[in-house]
């Protein structure tokens, strides 16, 4: 018995592009639905690189939030040239 679902995939032009270079590098014309089954497979193998990902991910800062950190910057004046190396230790969580 197989169960069918649907699951929303934002990324159909990136699956498309997929489809293509493969058939251009193997000659093959594999599915969208083999190329999402061979990634799963590929991913399942890779799982511990799977998850490296996606924590690295969730802990980087995207470039709105850096550039808006950059811009609220402040010079806290004389008494202050170790604040920048403290700051980098706390949000990088480096050891002192």
């Amino acid at each position: 018995m197989f169960l069918v679902s649907t699951v929303k995939f934002d990324l159909q032009e990136d699956l498309e592009e997929l489809q293509a270079r493969i058939y251009l590098d193997t000659k093959k014309k594999l599915s969208k639905k083999d190329i999402l089954e061979l990634t799963f497979r590929i991913g399942a193998k890779n799982y511990e690189q799977m998850i490296q990902e996606i924590q690295r991910e969730k802990n980087s800062l995207n470039d709105l939030i850096i550039e808006s950190i950059l811009d609220s910057a402040v010079d806290f004046g004389e008494g202050t040239e170790k604040l920048s190396s403290q700051i980098n230790k706390i949000t990088y969580n480096l050891e002192s």
